[in-house]
């Protein structure tokens, strides 16, 4: 696995070669875009790869620092992405659902569910967030989709994911009904994915990060708020008991607002869902091939990256 920092700024094309020449120092090469025809500001994406047991906030904050008191650049903005090996893919007994589709339709914002509201931590404003009632949303979104979420931390499915899971006896969950909110014409079966266990904990040898360019958004009491999670790492010996198909992540994780817990599913229902045509075998979200009704999933590590 390769850890990728891509760092992003704007700058004026004639420090092209300036930005050129800074990043030769640290080993990287760039290769500046060409000049619009009708505006002389360039953008540069640079990507900056370091290996999984790096760490690569030192580097970062050198790069960010030098850049912004050598350059006119007003802001600096960074992407985490992971690639990861046929090897990671073939052995991780787990894979960690980031999205069930390249598009807004598969993430909803819900605005209809009475919601209970906590808060999590004082120092940074953190929520937590929980059900009154069952989930109302327009499940005619549904209509042409196999599962999506709501508010980053509900998933939902059709009636056809529903009967798909039971015909390949997934374990490790439950459905509740959701409500319709519309039209009644345009009402579909939706049902809520209810997840009975979680993980075990996370290895201590788990890595993570916070973004050099963000250091505002880094909560030092909570621990969560900011923090960019690597792929999950677990002991072997911790997740042998872990037969279901279904779990949520044991810790919580970040939405910028509220924590909530990832999903998590196993290597056979991966394959399943695959092998099925229910998605494509997408491995970044950076694939050229990366659709709006495919899922996005990361591999889980054991006992090492």
């Amino acid at each position: 696995m390769e850890v990728i920092n891509r760092i992003s700024f704007f700058i004026d094309y004639s420090y092209s070669k300036q930005i050129e020449s800074f990043f030769n120092e640290f080993g990287i090469t760039v290769i500046s875009p060409e000049k619009g025809s009708r505006t002389t500001e360039i953008r540069y994406l640079v990507p900056i790869t370091f290996k999984p047991t790096e760490d690569m906030t030192d580097k970062i904050r050198i790069i960010y620092n030098k850049l912004i008191n050598f350059f006119p650049i007003t802001g600096i903005g960074e992407a985490i992405f992971f690639n990861c090996d046929n090897d990671d893919y073939n052995k991780a007994p787990f894979f960690a659902v980031n999205s069930t589709g390249n598009s807004a339709s598969a993430n909803l914002f819900d605005t209809k569910t009475p919601m209970i509201k906590e808060t999590f931590c004082n120092a940074c404003g953190l929520k937590l967030q929980s059900l009154e009632s069952n989930l109302v949303i327009d499940t005619s979104k549904l209509r042409k989709k196999y599962m999506i979420n709501v508010d980053s931390m509900f998933w939902v499915i059709s009636e056809e994911m529903a009967r798909l899971m039971s015909e390949w006896k997934i374990t490790g969950y439950q459905l509740k009904e959701v409500i319709h909110h519309g039209k009644a014409e345009n009402y579909v079966p939706a049902y809520q994915l209810i997840i009975n266990n979680n993980m075990p904990p996370l290895s201590q040898k788990s890595k993570s990060y916070h973004f050099v360019s963000e250091p505002e958004g880094k909560c030092d009491v909570c621990g969560i708020k900011g923090k960019v999670n690597y792929p999950y790492l677990y002991e072997t010996s911790d997740i042998k008991t872990c037969t279901n198909d279904l779990y949520l992540l044991n810790e919580s994780v970040s939405n910028g607002s509220f924590v909530y817990q990832p999903l998590f599913i196993s290597q056979r229902f991966r394959t399943l869902l695959i092998e099925q045509g229910v998605t494509r075998d997408i491995r970044s979200v950076y694939d050229s091939n990366y659709g709006s009704k495919d899922w996005y999933m990361t591999p889980v590590f054991l006992d090492h990256y």
